[in-house]
């Protein structure tokens, strides 16, 4: 389901593709959450981010990529400042 997800997504088929991510977030695989946000930004649903953050119990700064995928979010809502002050706290602890 993992793979399908992943081809749906590269296909530009970013709700299906969705659909499936939800249907894994009760499994415990790695990126999933990545995954999740990246296709919620390019679906155009930018603005389901924080809420599916919040119920996964994670933060957007637990990882470099996470934080990449939720700051194309913010940009996708016109968020710029918000945005950029995400990316740079990448810069500042480049351990996260």
């Amino acid at each position: 389901m993992l793979l399908e997800s992943q081809i749906l997504y590269r296909l530009g088929k970013m709700d299906t593709s969705l659909d499936i991510y939800q249907k894994l977030q009760k499994s415990k695989i790695d990126s999933l959450e990545i995954n999740s946000v990246a296709s919620l930004a390019m679906a155009g649903r930018s603005s389901e981010v924080q809420g599916l953050l919040d119920s996964l119990r994670i933060k957007a700064t637990s990882s470099f990529e996470l934080a990449y995928n939720t700051a194309c979010s913010l940009i996708e809502r016109g968020k710029y400042i918000d945005a950029e002050q995400l990316l740079l706290s990448g810069r500042r602890n480049p351990g996260f």
